[in-house]
């Protein structure tokens, strides 16, 4: 491999006229030879003034822009448009949504030569997307092992081998070996592809070298929007690619579960004459909610002690309110692999499969 490995840094965007610009920026701020790396973005058709953004950046860089049409504004196809595009040895995809510290392209290319792993990325500080109590607390809850769980790249900044990363940097020779971008998964495409890495005997790398600054979502309603989408496509890729499975994706969904069966005991309670078999099944699920409850509440009140007092009250909605709601999406996400009903049909010009279980790749022609 040369001494410069030519790397092409893939984007997919839309509508992100409010993070693009900062984004590009803090990458193109890399001191790695311009004429030895790209940068190709593609965009699903964005309203906003995401393009023009762009176009201020590429007049100023010396780093070669390319900016791609997706028109059917789904990020896996994005990502599979840009990698037929990408002559990079070494693949980086980023999210605009993020900023990128100082050197990453170079950090990058230096971090999967040393381990030679076949993707690596590194842990991602999360920052409040607008300054109010709720965008700090959304931000706190998102980098606690009770908000996200075992997420490493969330919650750990050690060097280690880990399931997955975000902002992979791969060799290129990986897409090869293994394929594409699951283009059915429109979220959730990025942990697919990485345990179809690690059963093919690869290695997924997180090394704090490669630091990056995530922005959470600004309000409560962008939160939950998001949390029902990432649950919802969760349980899709589970039902597509078994392998993929986790737990700590799955986990909602039975909290999820759990609250609708204590309402639904509550209501009974009032409304019918206690009974033994009302009490034997309410109990212990009343039990689970006050732990929960209780526990959430403590994690919430050491958090705002630890950072601001203002955040408690937001905090305290946030945890719940995120849990639930993302659990009804892997709830409804599963409802719907067992119906055989998927979000992608023929007119996506995407193929809907028959068998919930086929994991054949859905590739750019």
């Amino acid at each position: 491999m040369a001494r410069h490995p030519f790397v092409s840094v893939i984007i997919p965007v839309r509508n992100e006229e409010r993070y693009i610009e900062s984004c590009l920026r803090s990458l193109l701020s890399c001191a790695y030879p311009p004429s030895r790396w790209e940068i190709i973005i593609a965009d699903g058709m964005s309203a906003d003034g995401t393009r023009d953004a762009i176009e201020r950046v590429r007049k100023e860089s010396r780093v070669l822009i390319t900016v791609l049409d997706n028109p059917r504004r789904v990020t896996p196809i994005g990502l599979n448009l840009a990698l037929a595009q990408a002559h990079g040895e070494i693949i980086i995809r980023v999210d605009a949504h993020a900023d990128y510290g100082e050197e990453y392209v170079a950090r990058c290319v230096a971090v999967v030569r040393e381990i030679g792993a076949d993707n690596v990325g590194g842990p991602v500080i999360t920052r409040p997307g607008a300054d109010t109590p709720m965008a700090h607390a959304i931000a706190l809850a998102m980098a606690h092992p009770f908000g996200v769980g075992n997420s490493a790249f969330r919650t750990s900044a050690a060097a280690r081998d880990a399931d997955t990363v975000p902002y992979g940097c791969f060799r290129a020779a990986v897409f090869e070996r293994i394929g594409l971008f699951d283009e059915r998964l429109w979220r959730n495409q990025d942990y697919e592809l990485n345990q179809r890495i690690r059963r093919a005997g690869g290695r997924i790398y997180l090394d704090p070298r490669l630091t990056s600054v995530y922005y959470s979502r600004p309000t409560l309603s962008a939160l939950l929007r998001q949390a029902w989408a990432n649950g919802y496509w969760n349980a899709h890729t589970h039902a597509l690619h078994p392998g993929s499975f986790c737990l700590r994706h799955a986990l909602p969904g039975a909290f999820s579960l759990g609250m609708l069966l204590a309402a639904i005991l509550a209501v009974l309670a009032l409304s019918l004459p206690l009974s033994i078999w009302v009490i034997a099944l309410a109990l212990p699920v009343w039990a689970c909610c006050v732990l929960y409850a209780v526990l959430s509440a403590g994690i919430a009140l050491r958090l705002a002690w630890q950072h601001e007092l203002r955040v408690l009250p937001s905090l305290l909605l946030v945890f719940p309110a995120f849990h639930f709601w993302y659990g009804l999406g892997v709830v409804r996400g599963w409802w719907h692999t067992l119906l055989n009903r998927y979000p992608w049909s023929p007119e996506d010009g995407i193929p809907r499969w028959e068998n919930p279980r086929d994991t054949r790749l859905v590739t750019q022609g």
